[in-house]
């Protein structure tokens, strides 16, 4: 397996934006022990909050180090424990999936499930901009590793993803 660049270093810290593998399971095929992963947050500039998790060999040092990085930087930090995906992607990626799900059976337009989850349900943005901000190719990503741990059919992808991401590898989008 290649080995991905963190998105940054904090002492001996490797922290990666969640990707739906558990923060150990990265830690492994990285072959980075120090390995630190984070939440989806809605806007990196106003966040007030932002949820952690180490991998189990991970070293003290290197994580309280990085939650120390997070607290200087003005966050109030959430430690939660190693499971796939987190909290909030793994919510965000399963609810864009099953929006595209219905987009992809004619149920509802994309702009119309947007609509629908902002204003039925207060969310802060519709499951498929949320899609587009995070990356589709990244909440592809999430869903797959998210199968692969689980083995729920939940977790499969929509084909309507799969399609976004056959069309424009590099830059998949739902709304222009």
């Amino acid at each position: 397996e290649k080995h991905e660049a963190p998105a940054f270093h904090c002492n001996g810290a490797a922290i990666f934006l969640s990707d739906g593998r558990s923060a150990t399971e990265r830690a492994a095929a990285n072959t980075h022990a120090n390995t630190v992963v984070y939440d989806l947050l809605l806007d990196h500039a106003t966040a007030k909050r932002i949820a952690l998790a180490r991998a189990d060999q991970c070293s003290d040092e290197a994580y309280y180090s990085t939650v120390g990085m997070f607290q200087a930087a003005g966050f109030e930090v959430c430690r939660l424990d190693d499971v796939p995906g987190m909290a909030v992607m793994r919510t965000v990626a399963m609810l864009a999936n099953e929006a595209a799900d219905a987009v992809n059976g004619g149920v509802c337009s994309v702009s119309a499930v947007d609509i629908a989850m902002q204003k039925g349900v207060n969310y802060p943005r519709g499951p498929l901009a949320w899609a587009d901000a995070v990356g589709i190719h990244h909440i592809v990503t999430v869903l797959a590793n998210l199968a692969a741990t689980y083995g729920e059919d939940r977790y499969r992808v929509s084909p309507l993803l799969r399609r976004k991401l056959a069309a424009n590898p590099n830059g998949a989008r739902f709304h222009a």
